[in-house]
């Protein structure tokens, strides 16, 4: 049964596994996160160790190979978020959420996975927590980009209630003359001497001391000088644990229905910025659309002028015979079959004479009908300048129907675009409410530079260009959600138009 004794956890009593409570604990549990490579598995075995009474002459290593990914020790060696139980000798069980390393140098996407898998753990599994314990290196002055975006990353999907029970474990630090570290560079959240702690992990310089008694090279002399380190490290690490259980015992356990309720807004707002991404992809393919239907446009109004004249009126002065209602004697040179003869002894003649116009008899005639002069209009139609008129006027008629349509589903898609807005806007200010990172954009500011950081080592390490170019499009897309939470926290549509890479 578990110790009722109103005292606390003791390097001494630690030796033998014993965990004290002055709340008479029976269970604990902790989620145990951090960036690739900061050991959290070795803390496992040594929890492990350390609760079943063992020392490091009779340490084992405790993790599950199946969840194991390798790859190397950038790539998380953890594969999906498990759930590890120890008992301390006195009965306290202990349960770790093992969770995935995040920072994980596969991608965001691959981190996208890992929360998944903790969040769905948390969800089937776990109704309340102890403590959040975040391992960080030590060794480093201030957090680096990886660590700061694991931080970031753990800090969006862990609600304001854990604000309290979130611990901070410097990994590698051999004393606390060595650490070196600005506070400055960490959350507000975790800026406090009474959740941080430091550990150089003594199961690494055992697995170490026991690698070279394999080898069989090293002198006893050596070997028991290392084993004596060893020891050494083991007594530090057990006076860190105690201070970690006897902080741990004095917290309130907290529901975690709010870790997974966090997730699913996260994964709502990822949603809502991708639906717009693809309106703003769609306005950017419409807007080309109709610049080229307006280019349609002018360029039948300019062949419509080309051939605007495609008929050619010419108008002609002609002489005609026009009716009367009298007699006429009229001069025309027309060779006509009648005989002019009896025009011989007309008053108007003399002699055979034209009193008027001097012409012979013979040269008029004798009719109901003037000689006037008309004006006459004749149109001359090119046909294939008629036909290209035509065609450019029909197909101008088409492209301003086509304008009309393409604007129409413009304004529709501004419509969308400007409700998605609001809505990532809404859903973030809800996020920010609960999450103890406070800004969903911070987050994602944060992936940009992980992305950027990773992609300079790539090409410094003249990595293949298929996986610089994918890390780059990975890079490009991390932007464009950027800009769409930017907008929607200015909720203007006009923002995000000025600050895209698509051109609408």
């Amino acid at each position: 049964m578990p110790n009722s004794q109103p005292h606390s956890s003791t390097v001494e009593s630690l030796s033998r596994g014993i965990i004290k409570s002055k709340r008479n604990a029976t269970e604990y549990i902790i989620l145990l996160v951090g960036e690739t490579g900061t050991g959290k598995t070795s803390l496992l075995s040594l929890l492990a160790n350390t609760l079943a009474g063992r020392s490091p002459r009779d340490y084992h290593l405790v993790h599950d190979p199946k969840n194991e990914a390798g790859g190397g020790n950038k790539h998380s060696q953890t594969n999906t978020a498990k759930i590890y139980e120890f008992y301390s000798t006195n009965g306290i069980r202990v349960r770790i959420l093992d969770t995935p390393g995040l920072a994980d140098t596969r991608g965001i996407q691959q981190d996208e996975r890992h929360k998944v898998s903790i969040a769905t753990t948390i969800e089937n599994n776990i109704t309340s927590v102890n403590a959040v314990i975040i391992l960080a290196n030590g060794t480093v002055p201030r957090l680096r980009v990886a660590t700061d975006y694991a931080l970031s990353a753990l800090s969006a999907i862990f609600p304001r209630s854990l604000a309290n029970n979130i611990g901070l474990l410097f990994t590698n630090v051999s004393s606390p003359l060595s650490w070196n570290f600005d506070q400055n560079s960490l959350p507000d959240v975790l800026r406090s001497s009474d959740n941080q702690f430091l550990m150089d992990n003594p199961v690494a310089m055992w697995k170490k001391l026991e690698e070279m008694r394999q080898t069989g090279t090293f002198s006893e002399k050596v070997l028991m000088q290392l084993d004596s380190a060893v020891q050494d490290g083991y007594k530090k690490a057990l006076e860190v644990l105690a201070d970690i259980l006897n902080w741990l015992d004095g917290l309130t356990p907290q529901a975690t229905k709010e870790i997974y309720t966090l997730y699913q807004q996260s994964q709502q707002i990822d949603q809502s910025i991708d639906n717009a991404l693809s309106r703003v992809a769609q306005l950017a393919d419409m807007k080309k659309q109709l610049e080229t239907v307006i280019s349609s446009v002018e360029g039948a109004k300019h062949t419509m002028k080309q051939f605007q004249n495609f008929k050619r009126i010419t108008t002609l002065n002609t002489w005609v015979q026009s009716p009367t209602y009298g007699h006429n004697i009229l001069y025309c040179s027309l060779d006509f079959a009648l005989d002019p003869s009896a025009l011989f002894f007309c008053g108007v003649m003399t002699g055979g004479i034209c009193n008027k116009c001097g012409h012979s008899y013979l040269d008029h005639r004798h009719y109901n009908a003037e000689w006037t002069q008309q004006t006459e209009t004749q149109t001359q139609v090119d046909a294939d300048a008629e036909r290209k008129y035509k065609d450019a006027e029909n197909n101008k008629a088409k492209q301003e129907q086509l304008k009309i349509a393409v604007n129409g589903e413009i304004s529709r898609l501004d419509k969308e675009l400007d409700s998605l807005l609001i809505l990532v806007g809404n859903l973030s200010q809800s996020y920010a409410k609960l999450s103890l990172s406070g800004s969903f954009a911070g987050q994602v500011r944060k992936s940009v530079r992980l992305i950027e950081t990773n992609l300079e080592a790539m090409r410094n390490s003249k990595a293949d260009p298929k996986s610089i170019e994918k890390m780059e499009r990975s890079l490009e897309n991390m932007k464009e959600k950027l800009r769409i939470i930017e907008a929607a926290g200015t909720k203007s549509r006009s923002y995000l138009i000025e600050n895209t890479n698509y051109e609408i």
